[in-house]
């Protein structure tokens, strides 16, 4: 790893406009990663921008810089693309992302991700998937490099690792997770805003999203499933839900017990978003499930996407049309 690190510092030396993105949705992981990027570019002199599709949720609008995030990458010219927590470019859900590197044939790109199905589709690649989160990977490349950490800086990331873990109770929490979480909250980061804002939160319209999400849920005893479906009808009931209105519900839905797995299905407009988690002791591997409908992830955590729409036939069976 220490080789892709110096590798990837010569990149960033050598470029002077860079772009910063992640995978459809922000999420505290990648986002906050993300800004403690962008913080430590702007402070070297160099060109940044910060893209993610559909900009920033409420709940991570308080980490610092957020506001320079945008929804889109068009109109620069940029020598070096960032991603992070990417399997492949297609997450970023951006066609003008997707396309830079054709417009732009002496761009390069760096991949930064923790994630198993990583493709390595970068000029360079740090990719370690033994950390909790590209929030801890990012803290060592920082180490490494001996790149100041300051108050904000140490936000985004102990931001990214708090959400990743789970608020360090995911089976992905580590000695080094928890050494390098002490060591953010030396340089100034807060455990307890952190919490505040990610965990203990929630809209009254999102906490009415989790409660029929989860009279929406049925337990299969036959496969050991628990699963919840939100259609399209159920969240246009719901006015005024936030992008991330059901981050943590899978999560929640995982803890019933006898189920091998939870399965939480939601519409999102002509799509439809499946997330999957287990816990280690079930000994079942969510991200071979999400293989199969063309996703992907870690073994505890993992998602998909399929085109199409979730309806219920005359049996009551949920169907996708």
């Amino acid at each position: 790893m220490t080789e892709d690190f110096d590798k990837a510092k010569s990149l960033i030396d050598s470029a002077q406009h860079i772009l910063l993105t992640m995978h459809e949705r922000m999420d505290g992981d990648d986002g906050g990663s993300i800004l403690a990027f962008y913080h430590q570019l702007r402070a070297t002199g160099k060109q940044v921008n910060c893209a993610i599709k559909k900009g920033v949720p409420p709940h991570l609008a308080f980490l610092p810089g957020s506001e320079q995030i945008t929804d889109d990458a068009a109109g620069h010219a940029y020598d070096l693309l960032i991603t992070f927590g990417c399997s492949d470019l297609k997450r970023t859900g951006s066609d003008n992302i997707i396309n830079l590197k054709s417009q732009v044939p002496h761009l390069k790109i760096i991949n930064i991700d923790h994630h198993p199905d990583n493709t390595h589709f970068g000029d360079v690649n740090v990719v370690d998937h033994a950390k909790s989160s590209v929030a801890e990977l990012v803290y060592d490349l920082f180490v490494f490099h001996n790149w100041p950490i300051t108050k904000n800086i140490a936000t985004c990331l102990l931001t990214g690792i708090i959400t990743d873990t789970g608020g360090f109770m995911h089976s992905n929490t580590q000695s080094s997770t928890l050494k390098a979480a002490a060591q953010l909250m030396r340089k100034g980061a807060q455990t307890s805003q952190i919490m505040r804002q990610t965990f203990k939160s929630k809209q009254p319209q999102v906490l009415k999203a989790w409660g029929r999400a989860m009279e929406n849920s049925h337990y299969d005893d036959k496969n050991k499933i628990i699963f919840s479906v939100m259609s399209e009808s159920d969240i246009k009931n719901i006015q005024g839900l936030p992008q991330a209105a059901f981050e943590g519900f899978t999560e929640t839905l995982n803890t019933f017990p006898g189920a091998r797995f939870a399965l939480f299905l939601r519409q999102d407009g002509e799509v439809i978003k499946g997330s999957l988690r287990t816990t280690p002791y079930k000994n079942t591997d969510v991200a071979q499930i999400a293989k199969l409908f063309g996703g992907g992830g870690h073994k505890m955590a993992a998602g998909f996407s399929l085109a199409g729409k979730l309806t219920k036939d005359k049996t009551g069976k949920w169907r996708v049309v």
